[in-house]
Formats: C-alpha cells, structure tokens, sequence
C-alpha cells in the first residue's frame, strides 16, 4: 500500500484529477486567489513601509504585531473553524442560528481580550523595557474587536465557498489600509508603529461594512440565540483554541524572544525576512478557506474515499504557485533583500534562506491540519501544534543567544517538519482505521 501511494502512478493520478476539476477549481478558487493577491499586495506595500520606518519602530512593530496575532486568537478566531465546519453542513434555519451563536461568541470574546490588553499595558512595557511600546495596547484592543468582527462574514461566506464576496470584502481592506498609510507618508509623517495598526484598524471596518451586506441572507437575528448552539461551537472550537495558542507559540516565539534577547537591528533584519515568507504563506491561507468546506462534505456525504486524493492535489498546486518564490528567498536571499530593502537588512540574508526552505514543508502540514479538522479530528492538529511549540520554544531558548536571528529560523524550521509529520501520520492512521484501504481507492 505504500508503494502504491508513492508510485509515479499515483502522481499522475493526482495531476489528471486536478486537471479533470480546472474549472470548478477555477471558478471557486480564482476569487480566493485574487483575494489573497491582494494581502501579497498589502504585503509588497509593506516593503516599502518597512524602508521608511526608523529601525526602533519597525522593531515595535513587530513584537507588538506578535502580541495583536496572539489576541486575535484568542479573541474570537478560535471559533471560526468550528463556525465554518458546522455551516457548511447544511443551508436552513439552524445554521443561521448557529450564525448568530458564531457572532456573540466571537465578539464576546474579541472585547474580553480587549479589556485585558488594555489593563495590562504596563506589564507589557516593562518586559520590553528597550522597545518604546506608548499607546500599543489600546491600538491592539481596537485592532482585535475590528479584526474579529471583519472575519464573522468572510467565514460565513467561506462556509458556503462564495468566494466572490470574499474577495470584494478582502480587497476593499487592502484598499483602505494601503490609502490611510499613503496619506501618512505623503505628508512624510509616518514614524510610529501605531500608525500602521490605525491603516489596519480602517481597513477592518471596511471590510466588516462589506462582508455584512453580503451575508444578509445567512443570518437572522429574528430566529434568536440558542444556548445548546454556543456550547456547541465553544466544545469544538476549544481544541481549536489550543492548538492556535500552540500554532502562534510555535509561529511567533522567535519574534518575542528576538524582542527580548537581541538587538533592535536584528529583530527587525529577521522581521523583514519572514515578511517576505508571509507574502507566500497567503497561497496557504487562500487554500485552508477554499478546502474547509469541501472536505468537510466529503467527509459527512460517504466520499471519504476521495479526501487524500484532493488534499495531495491540493498541496501540488500550492507548491506549483510558491516555486518562483522558493527559489527566489533560498538561492538568492542577499539580492532580493538589497533590492528590496535597498540595504538596509542585507546581513539577515541566512535568515532569509533559511526561511525560504522552510516554505516547502508548510503546505504538507497545513492541508492535513485542515483535512484532521473536516474528518471531525481537530485533536491531531492541537497534538501537531503542540509538539511544534514545544521543540520551538526549547530550540529557540537554545540557539537564539548564540546565533540570533538564524538561530530562530532554524528552530522554527525544525519546529514546522516535525509537526507537519505528526498531523500527517495521525490522520493517514484514522482513515485507515475508519475504511480498510481506502486511501487508494479510485472510487469504484
């Protein structure tokens, strides 16, 4: 049976199945591809920011933009997989019910983090006593309660792959941020980290206004609030909630241990490399929403037979899309941080490297993580966090004294193959398990 899966066979297979589907791919994928070419876009414009930004503002930026990703989380994006997962079953008055279950919850907890950020700024200073972080936290507050209320309908339409929507609300966010920072830098004013969460912040409320309109027709305040509903969504989304604190500990460690350990300059060389590995990680993201739901229904309609089918197909494409930029950050990694940051961040150019490699093994981790979740699993995907996190922070703590930035890269390259492993072999285990040989099956 592991031959079978490893013949070239099989990848031809795979390649036919993904050219049999082109256009349905297309038609939903195309709009969440535009969509995410956008956030690359507000990733490109960042660039330019990270350019003008004094060193000491961009270093600011990027540990306070570490803390704003933990609290995002925490503050109600933990629920969104679970409000996907369980829209996505059907389309009648129940799951608009659970809509509204989805929107209290998420944004009762968007402003419970927002309190806590707020009253605990001081602490927050004082551990970064070198980073100048004045008026970061009420910034980060705001940015949270915005942040969840513009992903509620981004993922209600997700859950019925109305991408088009998606992509409108996507774009009219970039649009917004990137005018707010322009202004900034036209009136060359643009000096503080909090200016960059002020863009962010309008750019929210856009796209909030724009994803309510579109979702007009799937929730409906008038069938009320069932209670049985947010236990519900809570008792799923709690497993999701440990592993994304484990996934943002394992992700964001070396940013706040970077903060806290080195050199202003060196956060912020490591910083501007990973922003360029995050342009790439958006392809990541635009396939996580485009397949939630798919394999969710193949899972819940009997086509479980198909599912490692679509999610390798899945990972092809997404390595086929992400090649140019491979090459680019592991076999040239000074030339393109001259070029872009013209010499400002050239000594972080192993960190680039690095982090370049580490692209390949993303794509393998993430799809299984979102094929664990569809096939009612989420466990595998908070075990894989989990040890990623540890080995993370215990490598970080090991190598970020002695080798600073690279030491960090390496730790989370470790962090990301071990962890994609252990998703992987979880959830190979439980279909098997569930349907002797139906990996392989061709479906007849």
């Amino acid at each position: 049976m592991e031959g079978e899966c490893n013949s070239p066979l099989r990848h031809v297979e795979i390649f036919q199945e993904i050219l049999r589907f082109r256009r349905k791919i297309l038609s939903i994928g195309l709009p969440i591809l535009v969509s995410q070419g956008s956030l690359i876009v507000w990733g490109f414009f960042s660039i330019l920011v990270i350019r003008i930004l004094p060193t000491e503002a961009y270093a600011a930026y990027s540990v306070a933009r570490s803390v704003q990703i933990f609290s995002v989380m925490l503050g109600g994006s933990f629920v969104m997989q679970s409000i996907v997962k369980y829209i996505s079953e059907n389309n009648s008055d129940r799951e608009r019910k659970i809509a509204n279950a989805g929107i209290v919850l998420s944004m009762s907890m968007a402003a419970l983090i927002g309190i806590l950020l707020v009253s605990t700024g001081n602490l927050l200073q004082s551990f970064y006593s070198e980073i100048d972080l004045r008026g970061i936290p009420m910034a980060l507050a705001i940015l949270v309660i915005t942040s969840t209320a513009s992903m509620l309908p981004q993922n209600l339409l997700a859950a019925r792959h109305r991408t088009r929507e998606i992509m409108w609300s996507q774009i009219s966010s970039v649009v917004v941020r990137i005018l707010v920072v322009s202004v900034f830098i036209l009136l060359d004013s643009l000096r503080s980290p909090i200016q960059i969460f002020e863009a962010m912040i309008a750019g929210n409320l856009a796209s909030m206004i724009v994803g309510f309109v579109f979702i007009r027709d799937m929730v409906s305040f008038s069938l009320g609030l069932d209670k049985e509903h947010i236990r519900m969504l809570f008792g799923f989304a709690v497993v999701s909630l440990g592993a994304g604190i484990a996934g943002n500990i394992y992700t964001r460690t070396d940013i706040l241990l970077l903060g806290k350990m080195v050199a202003d300059t060196e956060v912020s060389g490591y910083a501007a490399s990973r922003t360029l590995t995050a342009l790439v990680d958006n392809i990541n993201m635009a396939a996580k929403i485009l397949v939630l739901p798919l394999f969710s229904r193949m899972w819940n309609q009997g086509q479980r037979d198909q599912i490692v089918r679509r999610v390798m197909s899945t990972i092809m494409i997404i390595s086929i899309i992400q090649l140019p930029a491979i090459v680019l950050y592991a076999g040239f990694p000074g030339r393109v941080l001259h070029t872009l940051y013209g010499g400002k961040y050239d000594a972080a150019w192993p960190v680039l490297m690095v982090l370049g490699f580490i692209t390949v093994i993303k794509p393998f981790g993430s799809i299984f993580s979102c094929m664990s979740v569809a096939i009612g699993k989420p466990s595998y995907s908070l075990y894989s966090v989990l040890t990623s996190a540890g080995i993370n922070v215990g490598m970080n703590l090991l190598l970020i004294p002695r080798y600073g930035g690279l030491g960090a890269a390496i730790a989370t390259g470790l962090s990301i193959i071990i962890g994609a492993l252990v998703v992987i072999i979880l959830s190979l285990r439980q279909l098997r398990r569930g349907r002797p040989g139906m990996l392989y099956s061709n479906g007849h």
